[in-house]
């Protein structure tokens, strides 16, 4: 019997994510939206070209990445994705009177969701939200001076998948390849 904590091995991983953070400086945006999307993070930077110079992933650009991609999708307000990313807000006196004030991204951080799953670039897996909640989360707070707490602050979801619900991004490029060779 297995007492570690669950893993998600069944969704995509992009295999270049170190690459792509020695190369480009790419953080929990552009990985968040590369696992999201299924693509490696490497590709998608090009959706990210203000990286050069404020390496950072706000709100409007996490969409504008989401658009140029041709995948359409709904931007929820402090509420989770089913499918799609998640913006955490870290909580302290930059959130106490404006929780949507723009100085307040200086503490935050993207995640990718699947459902009751999310992918942080910072443990390159898939866990699930409470064991994210429970062990990552806690450490962030803990290198974060004055933080308190976190929220999410937007959801942004897919309204349409790269693969069935039912079926892997890993699975679903196995079965192309399989097909295709068959």
């Amino acid at each position: 019997m297995n007492s570690g904590p669950a893993v998600k091995t069944d969704r995509f991983i992009p295999w270049d994510i170190e690459v792509a953070r020695y190369n480009f400086g790419a953080n929990c945006g552009p990985v968040s939206f590369a696992v999201a999307t299924g693509r490696q993070v490497c590709r998608v930077m090009q959706h990210f070209e203000h990286f050069e110079t404020k390496p950072w992933t706000n709100l409007t650009q996490m969409r504008r990445a989401f658009a140029e991609s041709g995948v359409a999708t709904v931007t929820h307000r402090r509420e989770w994705p089913h499918y799609g990313v998640a913006l955490i807000q870290w909580l302290g006196p930059w959130t106490k009177f404006d929780f949507f004030a723009g100085w307040s991204l200086l503490h935050s951080h993207w995640l990718a969701v699947d459902a009751a799953w999310v992918f942080d670039h910072t443990e390159m897996r898939w866990m699930s939200r409470d064991e994210w909640a429970g062990t990552v989360a806690p450490l962030f707070l803990e290198e974060i001076p004055h933080a308190t707490g976190w929220a999410v602050k937007y959801g942004v979801e897919s309204k349409s998948s790269i693969w069935p619900a039912s079926t892997t991004a890993a699975s679903s490029c196995r079965k192309g390849w399989l097909s295709f060779a068959g």
